[in-house]
């Protein structure tokens, strides 16, 4: 019984885990700080600075500039439960 009980938890926190790193964030900024986090630049997610263009042309997403990295360009689009990175690069 106790064998049963570990892999259930291990499976449930591996799930939610998962779950909230799909989810989309509150605010535009975490979301292109969380991209730039899975993009392998984890210390400069924290540091940099980002500053939203005010562009709104991609489907009415905006874009955010990101100066510290090569894909520095990041659209983010909002939906009903928040705001999701939907395209990166390294121009508009």
């Amino acid at each position: 019984m106790q064998r049963k009980k570990q892999i259930w938890l291990i499976s449930s926190i591996s799930l939610v885990m998962v779950y909230s790193l799909m989810l989309p964030l509150p605010m535009a900024e975490l979301a292109v700080r969380r991209q730039v986090f899975f993009s392998l630049h984890p210390i400069k997610s924290l540091s940099t600075k980002v500053v939203n263009s005010g562009s709104t042309s991609f489907g009415g997403a905006q874009l955010y500039y990101v100066g510290e990295i090569s894909r520095s360009y990041i659209w983010v689009k909002k939906n009903g439960l928040g705001y999701r990175v939907i395209a990166d690069g390294s121009g508009p």
